[in-house]
């Protein structure tokens, strides 16, 4: 594995917005990098752009075509076909500040026993989407979030040898499993160093992920039902056991499957939870009906 960080774009129609990221990547102060962008199919001119860019030999740029399979699909061949050390994710409405690269290489080596770092993240306005108490300098990203009060998107970068170990799922007729599923399985390989440090900026499209998650979710049951199922063999508070339990039912039932309580992570609890919600549904359909 070569030293440096593999950049990783996955795009689909973004030609109009990808001249940003790459103009902050023309003037990183580190070159110690590779740009790999993964075209999802695109139907613009994302391709002859790409070649122009390529042309120009300001950067690395390795360039990757794939008929329409979405964002987690991407992903797998990013990560594939990556060769750096190091792997970070930019998507193709972001860019990064003029140091990033510098930055991420000098926290690698400052901070040793680790898969990866997490850092904070800037709106395009600079300000900071990520909040972040500071308890701890390594842990995983699940306990940062449900433990140590992390709030907000996070940037995040891993150790190319073992993201490798991991691909997502992919089900017949869906296009998106949520980035999560990678996440905790990639928190079983060790922890990561988390720091308040931003060098990311995201803004977010009206045609990006992050503006249309809740459809996007509805429209993929079975991506969602399967980080859902995961994510309850990683839960340990009862808190969590419940929130993740009903949502393994709601999408259980999205998907039309029977076996909701026989394949349940905790059936017991799953039948309680399920038999609540259906006596509540009886009884509030019985006051609609007087």
């Amino acid at each position: 594995m070569k030293n440096g960080i593999t950049i990783f774009t996955p795009t689909y129609n973004r030609s109009y917005r990808l001249s940003t990221l790459y103009e902050s990547l023309c003037k990183q102060s580190c070159r110690e990098f590779e740009w790999v962008v993964v075209d999802d199919g695109s139907t613009d001119d994302t391709k002859v752009m790409i070649k122009k860019w390529q042309d120009e030999h300001k950067i690395i740029i390795r360039y990757f075509w794939q008929e329409n399979a979405g964002k987690a699909q991407a992903y797998n061949l990013g990560v594939e076909v990556a060769e750096r050390q190091l792997f970070l994710c930019v998507d193709s409405d972001d860019f990064l500040l003029f140091n990033a690269v510098e930055k991420i290489l000098d926290l690698w080596e400052r901070y040793p026993g680790k898969i990866g770092i997490i850092c904070a993240r800037l709106h395009a306005d600079h300000e900071l989407t990520t909040r972040w108490n500071g308890q701890v300098k390594y842990c995983t990203l699940y306990d940062a979030y449900r433990k140590y009060g992390l709030k907000g998107e996070t940037v995040l970068i891993y150790q190319t040898d073992i993201i490798k170990k991991f691909r997502f799922p992919r089900f017949q007729g869906e296009k998106f499993v949520t980035e999560a599923y990678l996440y905790d399985r990639l928190d079983q390989e060790g922890v990561m160093y988390i720091t308040d440090e931003a060098f990311y900026v995201a803004e977010y499209l009206p045609d990006g992920y992050t503006k249309n998650s809740q459809k996007i979710v509805e429209e993929n049951p079975y991506g969602f039902l399967a980080y859902i199922e995961q994510r309850l063999r990683l839960d340990k508070k009862l808190k969590y056991k419940i929130i993740d339990t009903c949502q393994y039912i709601v999408y259980k039932r999205i998907v039309g499957e029977e076996d909701l309580i026989e394949d349940a992570v905790y059936p017991i609890l799953t039948w309680v939870l399920y038999s609540i919600a259906r006596l509540k549904n009886i009884f509030v359909n019985s006051i609609k009906f007087f």
